[in-house]
């Protein structure tokens, strides 16, 4: 009973390329203009390292964040990370669900 929402500022035909690539089935979703990540607060202007910035993308990114809800919304977990590269790994968000009832024991 697990839904997953991926939110990306890149191209939605990016996103589901990398999809098809790993084989995950998740909504993908595109935050055009960063817009999303500026209301949450999560939005990097100069977080891009300058070998993207030279290949033509812009400068702004978002800062890797996980937000575990309820099914009423609520937010049970949230994870910001001010490096792009560390997220973190799936068992703690299994911990997570199991402990908010939302997941069978594995």
């Amino acid at each position: 009973g697990v839904r997953v929402a991926l939110v990306a500022p890149q191209p939605h035909q990016n996103t589901i390329g990398l999809a098809k690539k790993f084989g995950v089935e998740f909504d993908f979703l595109t935050d055009e203009g960063n817009q999303a990540a500026r209301i949450l607060g999560i939005a990097n202007p100069q977080g891009l390292p300058m070998g993207m910035q030279m290949l033509g993308y812009d400068s702004e990114t978002v800062l890797p964040t996980v937000i575990i809800t309820d099914t009423d919304g609520i937010i049970l977990w949230a994870h910001e990370t001010d490096n792009y590269r560390v997220r973190p790994e799936p068992d703690v968000f299994l911990t997570v669900l199991r402990e908010n009832q939302l997941a069978a024991a594995v």
